[in-house]
């Protein structure tokens, strides 16, 4: 009886030491397999960035690009990589549905969006809204709009600080938080002299709207931008008139800086 007990105890403990060994063999692999699809992707992003940079090197030997703007160009690119690691969010998304897209975009942007003059904004506003908006970063010493430019964006500045300069004279320094760009009445102004749908005879609406800066914004330090497309978002806020007029109004207050020619002589 003694014999048969042993026998039966010694199987028992067989069959545990086999399961206990399939279970370790299972999770050895599974780790090491993560393990080592982790590691190849780290690879792969790796070779990625050799390979863009040697194209970048390339391009500046085959057109003889000058030194400084060479080394701007560098620098440009290593912190953008160190930003986005090579990932461009717009060709990551374009695959997706624009509701599932306004989503994503809504959580990227949601930053900018929680300021107080999108408070009034539905959600349907600001997910259309948040398709208009990008990302954008400044070196130092680079500059966001030159004196005469066409005003395309209103910036957000998520980091960092730049400098406003007119008749090179500093007049105002821009920081975190703050917005610099121009109102949209021209451009309400303007869609409104061409109709309700914001199209003249000509076909061309808002295209012909042309507003241009008064200022010199230049980059101080690393800057992370956020900024809104001012044609997409005159755009949204045709198709919520309940709330373009409240922010017609509230832009003028809530810009740090209106860099808008003429604004001033107003």
């Amino acid at each position: 009886m003694n014999i048969n007990f042993y026998l039966s105890f010694n199987r028992v403990q067989g069959y545990k030491h086999i399961y206990v060994n399939l279970f370790s063999a299972l999770m050895h692999a599974v780790v090491f397999g993560n393990v080592t699809a982790i590691i190849q992707r780290m690879y792969s992003r790796r070779s990625l960035y050799h390979s863009k940079w040697r194209d970048l090197k390339d391009f500046l030997t085959l057109h003889q690009i000058p030194k400084e703007l060479k080394q701007r160009m560098q620098d440009y690119f290593q912190t953008m990589w160190s930003l986005n690691h090579g990932i461009d969010i717009h060709e990551a998304l374009k695959e997706f549905p624009e509701e599932l897209r306004g989503d994503v975009s809504m959580h990227l942007h949601r930053e900018i969006l929680q300021l107080p003059i999108f408070e009034a904004a539905s959600q349907g506003c600001l997910k259309l809204l948040s398709l208009h908006i990008r990302a954008n970063f400044c070196a130092p010493g680079e500059y966001l709009i030159h004196k005469g430019d066409a005003l395309s964006y209103i910036y957000y500045i998520c980091n960092g600080s730049m400098e406003v300069v007119q008749d090179d004279m500093v007049v105002a320094i821009l920081g975190k938080g703050d917005l610099v760009g121009s109102d949209i009445n021209l451009h309400l102004q303007h869609n409104s002299s061409n109709g309700p749908s914001g199209d003249n005879r000509g076909g061309t609406g808002c295209i012909d709207m042309v507003i241009k800066s008064s200022s010199d914004v230049r980059a101080l330090t690393y800057c992370d931008l956020k900024c809104v497309h001012m044609q997409g978002l005159v755009d949204v806020l045709r198709l919520y008139p309940e709330y373009q007029q409240q922010f017609a109004n509230d832009i003028q207050h809530d810009l740090t800086f209106n860099v808008r020619e003429g604004y001033e002589a107003e």
